[in-house]
């Protein structure tokens, strides 16, 4: 089981697990799924550094697991304005992928649907899960990034995306 907010793994004991900084709000570990957004801005792109581990400093696109039962879009919205504190409108879909996930004991699969989104508002760090957040240049990537989402970022260079003609989405994308 892992905490709730930090990712932390629980301890190995009886007692009822608990982590130090936000209490007994655990979860069992599952294969994802996850939603992420690129979010574009005048050409730029939104970017968090990722605040524990896997990956602990490393850049990435702002996203994160969906709850139970919840779409991939409201999960994509919701992890977001967790991350950076902005509303996103979701504008198409860049595509889903599966990529290994490291976790502190062990690695497994992982799917993530990624969709484009855009925002009018300045992203802060909204939550303990990122150290910072902001809009850069596709060519001056922050170092370190996290693998898996560089190939994401190459695939929406290259247009590999789908944009949508109307707000839901859902049945009516343009290739």
């Amino acid at each position: 089981m892992h905490c709730y907010h930090c990712g932390l793994a629980s301890p190995e004991s009886n007692a009822v697990p608990c982590c130090p900084d936000h209490g007994p709000l655990w979860k069992l570990v599952q294969q994802g799924p996850t939603a992420n957004v690129l979010v574009e801005r005048e050409g730029r792109i939104l970017l968090a550094q990722r605040g524990h581990e896997p990956w602990h400093g490393h850049w990435c696109i702002p996203g994160g697991f969906q709850d139970f039962g919840e779409h991939p879009e409201d999960a994509a919205r919701r992890e977001v304005m967790e991350e950076t504190g902005v509303e996103v409108t979701l504008t198409g879909l860049l595509g889903i992928y599966v990529s290994r996930y490291e976790r502190p004991d062990g690695q497994d699969w992982i799917q993530t649907t990624v969709y484009l989104g855009s925002t009018d508002q300045e992203p802060v760090v909204n939550d303990g899960e990122m150290l910072a957040v902001g809009f850069f240049d596709p060519d001056e990537l922050p170092d370190p990034m996290l693998p898996s989402h560089l190939v994401r970022l190459a695939d929406w260079r290259a247009g590999k995306a789908w944009t949508w003609t109307h707000q839901q989405g859902a049945g009516s994308v343009e290739g």
